[in-house]
């Protein structure tokens, strides 16, 4: 049996772990070396996951100052000695057989990745991300880039998959970043040679926590998401994603708008807010020669001539309309 390395970062989430841990230690498939980062939580966290240790040999427990989601996971990483690699969030938690089932898709099928569907766990409901209809589908890691880029079949977060060590390779989180799955996961993809999809829900979303990243509102630091992207155009552009390129060059001119609208609904001003726009300002000369939708290369040209305030009361007047 190969070894399977869970990594769990954890922060200020006591309420909430053991439910997390105990899906884990509970899976059908034993041979597991259960990582928990303690990322410096303030409260009871630290001792919650040594008394773990205590009594499951399979747990190891780091104990850091804090540095966030980002270095947890890099911290994980570094010390699993697991040929695949599973991330699950502290507030979350997994089915009994999820990681049995994606690494039996993944012998079937031979895949660097295996992803399974997500439900999203809410205070009065539950709703499934996909149809869980069972299929299992396979690509390449451009066919796999692309269902992310649909959010379709392969989504860009880290936390609903099977990973083979290998393709994270060298790639780390970035550090301090908000939307860090998105500066990294594409990346994951595109060193894998095939991917496997199966619709099913094995992993559970908590969206109950008003205090997590899904929970809060708007704000300066959503704004990484916009370089993520930004980042994704020079990849597919420098790795000859050609394929892909227009798409992606389309899903970032409309994101940036849209963030810039936001900005000005919520009354943002921040620095992240003029690096953006001194952005923008470079992104009207660089997309002019490429391919992109007029209408999201026009937004941007607005944006950079009249500011945020006429752009966002031009918005506000079209939905309006």
């Amino acid at each position: 049996m190969e070894l399977v390395s869970v990594i769990v970062p954890v922060y200020k989430v006591e309420n909430y772990l053991e439910r997390c841990v105990h899906s884990i230690q509970n899976q059908t498939y034993k041979h597991l070396e259960i990582i928990l980062v303690d990322d410096g939580s303030p409260d009871n966290c630290g001792k919650i996951c040594d008394e773990f240790a205590e009594n499951d040999k399979r747990i190891r427990v780091i104990h850091k100052i804090n540095g966030g989601l980002s270095e947890a996971r890099n911290f994980g990483i570094d010390v699993a000695e697991g040929k695949y690699i599973v991330f699950v969030d502290s507030d979350d938690w997994i089915d009994p057989d999820m990681i049995e089932l994606l690494l039996r898709i993944r012998e079937m099928h031979n895949a660097d990745i295996v992803e399974c569907s997500y439900r999203n766990v809410y205070k009065d409901k539950i709703i499934e991300e996909t149809y869980c209809r069972g299929e299992i589908v396979i690509g390449d890691s451009v066919f796999a880039l692309k269902g992310m880029l649909d959010w379709k079949y392969f989504k860009p977060v880290a936390w609903n998959k099977l990973y083979k060590r290998e393709v994270l390779g060298d790639i780390r989180y970035p550090k301090g970043k908000l939307h860090e799955d998105e500066f990294t996961t594409y990346k994951y993809f595109y060193n894998a040679k095939k991917m496997a999809y199966v619709d099913v829900s094995k992993y559970n979303y908590d969206r109950t926590r008003e205090d997590s990243i899904t929970g809060k509102k708007f704000q300066a630091s959503n704004l990484d998401a916009c370089w993520a992207f930004r980042e994704r155009v020079d990849f597919f552009e420098n790795h000859n994603i050609n394929q892909l390129q227009e798409k992606m060059n389309n899903i970032y001119c409309w994101y940036v708008a849209e963030s810039i609208y936001k900005c000005y609904c919520y009354d943002i001003k921040d620095k992240k807010v003029d690096e953006l726009l001194s952005q923008i300002k470079r992104d009207i000369l660089y997309f002019g020669n490429k391919k992109v939708k007029d209408e999201y290369l026009n937004d941007l040209r607005m944006i950079n001539k009249n500011g945020i305030k006429y752009y966002g009361k031009y918005r506000q007047q079209r939905i309006n309309e």
